[in-house]
């Protein structure tokens, strides 16, 4: 009896066999990453079937898919990991076709230098400027510790610069610090002088 290949795949089909798919596997390199405090960018590659889809993820806010978040076949992603300016080591994770590639990340090496980190202030107020030396991709902070001391620009920063601050007007001495890049500067501000000793006049017995 001669059976036509159609009759055939008909019956195949109708006795619940069904035709393989084709199973996509993945490779994924690196499988980890150190990174610098500094931050860095890098590539992950994969190795996979022409018709394998696949994504990358991030896991942490610091680390950044900037290519390749979606793709197919053989190809590779890009991303990006920021500064760490904590005194910490962190870890992230990328999901990269559904392997995990572990980001690890140096904690910050800066060093900060900030002169003076004590002034004298007038009574009657005044403004002034302190330098901060540091890298360039290490930031930095300027609050002030009292309502008095008011820090008017450089509050948030990066890399080399300067903090400017203003002090109100006072009618008692007092003593108030800012907190710039991790330093203490203290501000101490002058109150009313005593009136002094009347002059030109001789007591007579």
């Amino acid at each position: 009896m001669t059976v036509r290949c159609g009759v055939l795949l008909a019956l195949v089909l109708a006795c619940g066999a069904r035709p393989a798919l084709a199973q996509c596997s993945y490779s994924v390199s690196p499988a980890t990453v150190s990174a610098p405090s500094t931050g860095t960018v890098g590539t992950v590659s994969v190795i996979t079937g022409s018709s394998c889809t696949w994504t990358m993820v991030s896991s942490v806010s610091w680390i950044t898919v900037t290519r390749g978040a979606s793709s197919q076949g053989l190809g590779s992603a890009d991303y990006s990991v920021a500064p760490n300016t904590t005194g910490a080591v962190r870890v992230g994770t990328l999901t990269v076709a559904g392997r995990t590639v572990t980001v690890t990340q140096a904690a910050s090496s800066c060093t900060y230098s900030v002169s003076p980190t004590s002034l004298s202030a007038p009574m009657n107020g005044t403004v002034a400027t302190i330098p901060v030396i540091t890298g360039s991709n290490c930031a930095w902070t300027s609050v002030s510790m009292v309502p008095w001391i008011t820090v008017t620009r450089g509050a948030s920063s990066m890399g080399l610069g300067s903090t400017d601050f203003t002090v109100a007007p006072t009618t008692v001495q007092r003593v108030g610090t800012l907190i710039i890049a991790g330093r203490t500067v203290t501000i101490t501000q002058d109150g009313p002088r005593p009136p002094s000793a009347p002059t030109g006049f001789r007591i007579v017995r």
